[in-house]
């Protein structure tokens, strides 16, 4: 069977992204600029990773909607460093006002405080958690030559490990390994890497076997046919990849990882000032530019919650990630 994407040519997509943006763009400065009682301190969002990449899309296009709703300016900043610590710990340590936010997301509200030694910040006691924006699940991709089964990849290959790659040690794509070699006792080894790029071409290459990785990560490679997909790990099958199966569905329940992005702010910021953002992060997520700008991104748009269901969401997910890293044994410094 096929399981390319759907037909959606990478420039299409990035081209659907940027007119998302401009739209948002304009009728954000229309706004702000006819707002009378605009504050003169922007509200930025930090992004704890560089400009371009997926969080930072994301949160350009909340950026953008949440300026026209709150009659102000919304500003992205760039904070990026030591696999998202330095710009997650800087919203930490803000004022609590509410001016200061930050677009987290598994590996910097869940993850990353498990790795570190000595913990960096507490994902929970040092956050609001203002609201739930989405999630995108990862995919188990294999070479275009490989296995075309979760069960051929499987299939013991004398005493050869199966190689896969990560985007380093300590990693969503690494952790994501360990949770699939113990549910399914499968011999991997585990080969790092300084982000995406190397690990896919490697990939390409069939110098390792394969890799967990987001559906907007690999899009290219799928499209292209020098990757397929063997399973999601997600709870449901994906709306990007609907002619993927799931773990679950090929009798490996344990395996899922569903990335996720998220709003938050300092600890002890005004309960008011946090129901009001999240009232305002629902209602950009609730229009219809921000959720093709998302789709772009191969991003499922959370329905809208309160601050008190995410802040659940995320204690549940620092404490299972925080276990998965102590089986694991990794630390980092």
């Amino acid at each position: 069977m096929n399981h390319r994407l759907p037909p959606r040519p990478i420039a299409r997509l990035a081209q659907g992204m940027l007119s998302s943006l401009l739209a948002l763009a304009a009728v954000a400065g229309a706004s702000t600029a006819h707002a009378s009682d605009k504050p003169a301190r922007a509200v930025s969002i930090v992004v704890a990773g560089p400009a371009g990449g997926a969080t930072d899309g994301v949160a350009r296009l909340i950026a953008a909607r949440m300026s026209v709703t709150l009659g102000q300016d919304v500003i992205v900043d760039n904070k990026a460093g030591a696999g998202g610590v330095i710009g997650t710990k800087f919203v930490a340590q803000a004022k609590p006002d509410g001016q200061t936010l930050l677009l987290g997301h598994i590996a910097t509200n869940a993850i990353a405080p498990a790795v570190h030694t000595p913990r960096p910040y507490d994902p929970v006691a040092d956050f609001e958690s203002i609201g739930f924006i989405g999630s995108t699940a990862s995919v188990l991709v294999v070479p275009a030559k490989g296995p075309a089964t979760l069960k051929a990849l499987l299939t013991p290959r004398g005493n050869d490990p199966i190689s896969y790659g990560s985007t380093g040690i300590g990693g969503t794509a690494h952790l994501l390994g360990h949770v699939f070699a113990q549910t399914t006792a499968a011999p991997l080894l585990h080969v790092p890497y300084r982000g995406s790029p190397p690990a896919l071409q490697d990939l390409v290459g069939g110098r390792i076997n394969m890799m967990f990785a987001t559906a907007g990560a690999v899009a290219p490679y799928l499209e292209s046919g020098m990757l397929k997909p063997l399973a999601v790990a997600a709870s449901q099958r994906s709306r990007f990849l609907p002619d993927v199966p799931t773990f679950k569905e090929l009798n490996h329940p344990g395996v899922v990882q569903e990335g996720w992005f998220g709003l938050f702010a300092a600890a002890g910021t005004p309960a008011e000032t946090v129901r009001r953002l999240n009232q305002h992060l629902n209602t950009a997520l609730a229009d219809p530019t921000v959720r093709r700008g998302l789709e772009q991104l191969f991003v499922e748009v959370a329905p809208p919650a309160g601050p008190e269901n995410f802040k659940s969401f995320v204690q549940r997910e620092a404490a299972h990630w925080a276990g998965v890293v102590a089986s694991s044994g990794v630390r980092t410094q």
